[in-house]
C-alpha cells in the first residue's frame, strides 16, 4: 500500500496521458502472483468490497434488458478474474486478460481491452457478428472517454456522468440517469480487508 501511494501521482499522470499504458504498467504488479489464489481472492473481493460499492440499479437494468431478449455486452478494463463473479449477468464480456506460466501470472497482458474510440469499433464488430442494429442499441457510460461508443448507438445513456460528459449529454439531449450506491458497507476511500466493516456497538452495563 505504501509503495502504491508513493507511485500514485505518476500513475495518475500516466492514466491521463494514455489509459492503455496505465493499465499495462499497473497490471505488471501482478507478476509472479499465483493464479489460483487470485481467483479465490477475487470472490472475497466481490462479496466484501465490490458489492458494497455497486449500483443495484445497474444490475437490475442488465436483468431487465435480458428479460426483454436484448443481448448484453460489458466492456471493461478490469482483469478477467476480477469480474468473474458477475460474468453470468452478461451475455458477453470484453476485458483484460493476463498470460500465466506454471500457475503464476507473468504480468503481461495477452488481451488489452479497447479504450476510448476503440470501444466503438469493438461494439460495431460485435453488432455485426450478432446481426444487431447499433441504431436500436443502448450504451451506458459515465465518462467522456466513452464518447465515441455513446455516439455509435441510437440510445446513449450517461450514468452518474462526470462533468464533461454531463455537459455533452445536456447539449445533445441524451438521457441522463443517476444511480445510487448499495446501502451498507463503509465509505472509506481505501478499503483494507477485514478492517472495512462496521464495528459492533459496545453494550454498557452497570
Amino acid at each position: 500500500m505504501a509503495d502504491l501511494a508513493r507511485q500514485g501521482p505518476s500513475l495518475l499522470a500516466l492514466d491521463r496521458r494514455d489509459r492503455g499504458d496505465f493499465l499495462r504498467a499497473f497490471y505488471r504488479r501482478f507478476e509472479d502472483a499465483p493464479v489460483d489464489q487470485l481467483r479465490a481472492d477475487s470472490w472475497e473481493l466481490f462479496h466484501r468490497q465490490l458489492l458494497t460499492r455497486s449500483f443495484p440499479d445497474g444490475f437490475a437494468r442488465v436483468r431487465a434488458h435480458r428479460a426483454l431478449g436484448h443481448r448484453t455486452l460489458l466492456i471493461t478494463g478490469a482483469l478477467d478474474f476480477i469480474i468473474e463473479p458477475i460474468r453470468p449477468l452478461f451475455d458477453d464480456i470484453v476485458c483484460a486478460e493476463m498470460d500465466s506460466r506454471d500457475g503464476r501470472l507473468t504480468g503481461h497482458l495477452t488481451t488489452l481491452p479497447p479504450i476510448g474510440e476503440a470501444r466503438a469499433l469493438v461494439l460495431a464488430d460485435y453488432a455485426e457478428a450478432h446481426s444487431l442494429s447499433l441504431e436500436e442499441s443502448v450504451a451506458y457510460a459515465d465518462s467522456a472517454s466513452d464518447l465515441a461508443m455513446l455516439e455509435a448507438v441510437g440510445f446513449p445513456v450517461a450514468v452518474n456522468p462526470e462533468s464533461r460528459l454531463s455537459a455533452i449529454a445536456r447539449r445533445r439531449g441524451w438521457h441522463v440517469e443517476h444511480w445510487a450506491k448499495a446501502q451498507g458497507g463503509s465509505h472509506r476511500p481505501l478499503p483494507l480487508g477485514p478492517f472495512d466493516v462496521k464495528s459492533p456497538k459496545a453494550v454498557m452495563g452497570r
